[in-house]
């Protein structure tokens, strides 16, 4: 059996009440952006020249919605202040493979929370993404998803929890 490395992520976005009332839930995979697949094969195996990688460390959103793409490096209408991450858990898991027989997978799950007075503003939420910095405009973008519209108010938090695939 010849084995393939298909990182892949998927988020799920939460709006919780002041209650702690879970307001609205969505659901979706994002796209991995070479900036992302280099920074991963730069941690792998270093980099001979400049300045090392680091390892993601923010989630940030954005109000654009254009479609996600393999050249992109950064959202394209980030809301700042990104938000760090609160969370790494590592699990492992056996995936069916086509044709028979299972490979072990490693899952990165990741979890950030934009709180009452964060991330709020009228134009509605429509992208995320993950960083190895907290400044918008800095660090490498690891991956951007596009979503249904959110609109953050003071009246919700905003959970992103974010699974990783290796």
């Amino acid at each position: 059996m010849q084995e393939q490395n298909n990182m892949r992520g998927e988020v799920t976005l939460r709006l919780t009440d002041a209650a702690g009332r879970v307001i609205h839930e969505q659901h979706r995979k994002n796209r991995i952006v070479r900036a992302g697949r280099q920074l991963v094969a730069q941690l792998f195996g270093g980099v001979a020249a400049g300045t090392p990688p680091t390892a993601v460390t923010h989630m940030g959103v954005g109000t654009d919605a254009t479609a996600a793409a393999d050249d992109q490096t950064a959202l394209l209408a980030e809301r700042a202040p990104r938000k760090a991450i609160a969370e790494i858990t590592y699990s492992d898991f056996d995936e069916a493979q086509p044709g028979g027989g299972s490979v072990r997978r490693v899952r990165a799950a990741l979890r950030a929370v934009f709180d009452f007075n964060e991330a709020n503003g009228p134009v509605p939420l429509r992208e995320a993404g993950i960083f190895t910095a907290a400044a918008a405009g800095s660090g490498v973008m690891y991956n951007r998803v596009i979503f249904e519209p959110v609109t953050k108010t003071n009246a919700f938090q905003l959970t992103l929890l974010w699974e990783i695939t290796f």
